[in-house]
């Protein structure tokens, strides 16, 4: 099964880091809102954006990613 960015993931991560979209979102170089429709699914970031999102939030990409089922809330 192939495996997508997973907003809720990006977000549980977030939030268990401590940190807001916007610290977050400097972090990448983007706006809070590219964030949020990250986390909502609304949007996905790039491999290089998402890759450098699980930095910021201290988990490995392959956490940041899910089967195509579970990728959105």
């Amino acid at each position: 099964m192939a495996r997508t960015f997973s907003g809720p993931r990006l977000r549980a991560a977030r939030h268990a880091a401590g940190l807001t979209a916007e610290q977050v979102a400097d972090a990448v170089g983007r706006s809070p809102w590219a964030v949020w429709r990250w986390e909502r699914g609304v949007a996905q970031p790039g491999i290089g954006t998402a890759d450098q999102l699980a930095d910021v939030v201290g988990v490995s990409l392959p956490d940041l990613l899910a089967d195509d089922r579970s990728a959105v809330a």
